[in-house]
């Protein structure tokens, strides 16, 4: 379970240094483990949070945008920031974040699709194509607003921002019955393909 969820994890590691990236080994390893301390920091916080079973659309929003969303990208952010302390020649290098950033969004989702699909194979497969974009889309921006939030503070909290509206956004499209739930795969996609851009050394 754990090797079908990886295998994004290993292509993103190739498809960088393809592209040159100044991601090394090391620096992969240790990026992929922050996703997964992000994940157990995410697990501990929600548990101080009540999941709200009342019906209507604030308890309902509240659990997709707060309890799931906005503590699962500041976890993120957490587990980014030492990576920018540790740069210190690659602080001005807002694509070195971003891949940090890329390769921690994806340690997330190795673990959290391996924990859903234990019950069911279909689920872990299906979240390669859902779940892993999405993550790694989020993770491109919370990785770059770390490395961009000394010089541009502002640029920072909107892409942290962005980045919890487009997972709310994904989620609300999974458990809303008034909503088509296929469409949670192009948002992801779409979200993925827009982040590449911040990889680039620009």
């Amino acid at each position: 379970m754990i090797l079908i969820a990886t295998l994004p994890a290993i292509i993103v590691f190739f498809w960088l240094k393809s592209r040159k990236s100044p991601i090394t080994l090391p620096w992969f390893l240790l990026s992929f483990a922050a996703g997964i301390i992000s994940f157990i920091v995410t697990a501990v916080i929600q548990t101080f949070f009540v999941q709200k079973n009342d019906e209507g659309v604030w308890p309902l929003l509240f659990n997709i945008f707060i309890r799931i969303a906005l503590i699962e990208e500041a976890s993120r952010i957490i587990a980014i920031i030492p990576f920018f302390n540790a740069a210190k020649n690659r602080r001005n290098n807002t694509a070195f974040g971003a891949a940090i950033g890329l390769i921690a969004g994806l340690g997330f989702a190795v673990i959290e699709s391996a924990y859903y699909g234990i019950a069911n194979l279909n689920i872990a497969l299906l979240r390669i194509f859902t779940a892993v974009p999405l993550h790694a889309a989020c993770g491109i921006r919370a990785g770059t607003a770390v490395f961009v939030a000394p010089q541009h503070p502002a640029k920072a909290f909107f892409l942290f921002i962005y980045s919890i509206l487009i997972h709310g956004a994904y989620n609300l499209m999974i458990v809303s019955p008034a909503i088509p739930s296929f469409l949670a795969i192009p948002t992801a996609l779409i979200a993925f393909f827009a982040s590449i851009y911040y990889l680039s050394d620009s």
